[in-house]
């Protein structure tokens, strides 16, 4: 599992290498990276406490419990919120929201830093398997795709796990390289940070779990050190998330209720869309979440909700309702990259793994998908396989004038979908179809009002009104 390197490259590395110090390939790359960043940052930074324009319930109830964290009224680090989840991320954010004087910037700014956060850490993990060009563009395409934007400006902490997936990965490289046991600490410390967070960072360490045959396939010498090494990965995480265990045994039925709610198994006797039976409910859930990285349509007709509890449909509030989760050009590169990867599996294998996983955790198994928010684990892999695609329709030119044009044009088209899909997003999100999909929700304009009654609530020890409560008492003006 090592990049792969063209003989151009190694050429330019050896002649302007300098003991001690990066080459001048890299430090370009590393420019072009920094670049790329900084506008990702400034388009999650732009008009970020005032865009979208209304607090949606996710986003309000979370900053309610931070307002009673911040009064030393509300659950511990180690206790559970509203969700029902764990309160880590929310201490993580009650620090923003203090700096911030509880505005709504303080909320959001948190997904905003953690997603660009994200891209150099995927970038470092990329850079093992494609070139730094190919890694670059795909990471340009996963930074400016509506997917990732929106949730990158939310007030919610699932974006979290993408960060968390990606050094996860990386730190599993480095624990299968290296002989050293730090390594295999430092993964499972990082798949513990997945148990802290959103539901789906639950898959993370599944996925590390899942890939033990294939890791121990491709280090045959070193099974002992590979066995032990997970053992030690595994140990780590659940000690690490042993904090956690009595809030959840004080109240199992209230920390599992959501799990309950959203599996699609518990619909197998009363019928899921004219499914009935596991076997048949699993198979049209396979391939309607499937397709939907290639077509909208899927997400037609009404939701799934379960007799004893009505459900609203939160899908069309997390990407543009009607339309593929992939923009054209990510979508024909993702599926060009599958199929190139099937070439190489011994080195692309733990990204089928990364990209399984959590896709039938999170999308196959759980009803009213396919949903955006719960597939956020799926960023990272799914844009390796587009980098891949990049990597191999580079290399096809041997020619360094073909190169050098062929990068050229991918430059431009990429940049092009970057700021058409950037447009997009920013028309998706100011659209009153979209305001309405974050429903119930609290107006910008109530924001302060808003702000002041929940701060007061939580100072007073008292559990903050829900969007639903709130409307009932203000209205919507």
């Amino acid at each position: 599992m090592t990049a792969r390197v063209t003989n151009q490259d190694s050429k330019t590395n050896r002649a302007t290498a300098i003991p001690g110090a990066i080459t001048r390939a890299e430090y370009i790359y590393l420019i072009i990276l920094v670049i790329v960043c900084s506008i990702a940052l400034g388009v999650r930074l732009y008009r970020l406490g005032s865009f979208p324009a209304n607090l949606m319930a996710d986003e309000a109830d979370n900053l309610g419990v931070i307002y009673t964290i911040l009064a030393h009224s509300g659950p511990g680090p180690f206790g559970l919120d509203w969700k029902p989840s764990p309160a880590f991320s929310m201490w993580v954010a009650s620090i923003f929201v203090y700096f911030a004087k509880n505005d709504l910037l303080g909320l959001r700014l948190p997904s905003a830093l953690f997603s660009m956060l994200a891209l150099p850490i995927t970038y470092l993990l990329y850079r093992r398997y494609i070139h730094p060009v190919a890694a670059i563009l795909a990471l340009t395409l996963m930074s400016f795709s509506v997917w990732y934007l929106n949730f990158s400006r939310s007030g919610w902490e699932n974006i979290n796990v993408v960060l968390i997936t990606s050094l996860a990965l990386l730190l599993l490289h480095k624990a299968l390289e290296k002989k050293q046991w730090k390594w295999w600490i430092l993964t499972g410390f990082t798949a513990s940070l997945g148990l802290y967070s959103y539901f789906s960072g639950r898959a993370i360490l599944l996925s590390l779990i899942a890939y033990t045959p294939i890791a121990i396939l491709l280090h045959r010498k070193q099974v002992t050190r590979i066995v032990a090494g997970y053992g030690l990965l595994i140990i780590t995480a659940i000690a690490l998330f042993i904090p956690q265990l009595p809030s959840i045994a004080a109240d199992p039925a209230r920390f599992n209720i959501r799990a309950e709610r959203v599996s699609v198994l518990n619909a197998a006797d009363d019928g899921y869309f004219g499914h009935y039976g596991i076997g048949s409910i699993l198979l049209y859930q396979i391939q309607r979440n499937a397709r939907f990285f290639f077509d909208g349509s899927v997400m037609g007709g009404p939701a799934y909700s379960p007799p004893e509890q009505p459900l609203k449909d939160t899908r069309p509030r997390y990407s543009p309702f009607g339309k593929p989760l992939l923009d054209p050009a990510a979508a024909l590169l993702f599926a060009l990259g599958m199929i190139l990867s099937l070439f190489c599996l011994r080195n692309s294998a733990l990204w089928w793994v990364a990209l399984l996983v959590p896709w039938f955790f999170t999308q196959v198994l759980s009803i009213n998908t396919p949903d955006a928010a719960r597939g956020i684990g799926m960023i990272p892999s799914i844009y390796f396989f587009v980098g891949l695609a990049l990597d191999k329709i580079i290399a096809v030119f041997k020619n360094k004038k073909a190169r050098s044009v062929a990068i050229v044009i991918s430059t431009f088209i990429v940049a092009s979908v970057s700021i058409w899909n950037t447009i997009e997003y920013f028309n998706w999100a100011s659209s009153p179809e979209f305001l309405e999909a974050r429903e119930p929700a609290v107006p910008l304009s109530q924001f302060e009002q808003w702000s002041k009654v929940q701060q007061q609530r939580a100072q007073e020890h008292l559990p903050p009104l829900t969007v639903t409560e709130w409307k009932e008492i203000h209205g919507d003006n």
